[in-house]
């Protein structure tokens, strides 16, 4: 399989939620593909690489991606438009689909500001952690009663 599954209707309990609180946009077309890395998925035993459809949270992270993958903007294809509750609710139901091919792309801002915090986390664990002199190290590495000295036998 790969690519898109068919839209049933939505139930009325997620259409009026989605008229509540609006829709949460999915972006992705069956023209654009990505291979899974050799290490993971099917690939893995030396097989085909799996083909997986990317699923964006903005049309323009969509765009981005098919200029990045080798298209033109003039052969741009239409998105394909879903909704994340819809989504959800598809993969809940439908048994028949085989759901591992689609893959969320999360929008490129976002990726960048949790590797940022994420850096900032590192940075702020390892500020926090206490200096240690040479010798505090030394003895943690060699206690006392091993009758090993700066590394060394005695």
């Amino acid at each position: 399989g790969g690519g898109l599954p068919a839209r049933p209707p939505p139930p009325p309990m997620l259409r009026r939620a989605n008229r509540r609180r609006g829709p949460v946009p999915l972006f992705g077309s069956d023209e654009l593909r990505f291979k899974a890395p050799a290490d993971e998925g099917a690939g893995a035993d030396g097989g085909e690489a799996e083909e997986l459809t990317p699923l964006f949270l903005r049309r323009s992270d969509f765009r981005a991606a098919w200029l990045a993958s080798g298209g033109s903007d003039d052969a741009l294809p239409a998105a394909q438009v879903s909704d994340l509750r819809s989504l959800a609710w598809q993969m809940e139901c439908e048994s028949a689909f085989d759901w591992r091919s689609i893959v969320l792309v999360a929008p490129q801002d976002s990726i960048d500001l949790a590797l940022e915090l994420q850096q900032q986390q590192q940075q702020e664990q390892a500020s926090d952690a206490p200096r240690r002199k040479r010798s505090e190290v030394q003895r943690d590495l060699f206690p006392p009663d091993t009758g090993v000295v700066g590394g060394f036998p005695r």
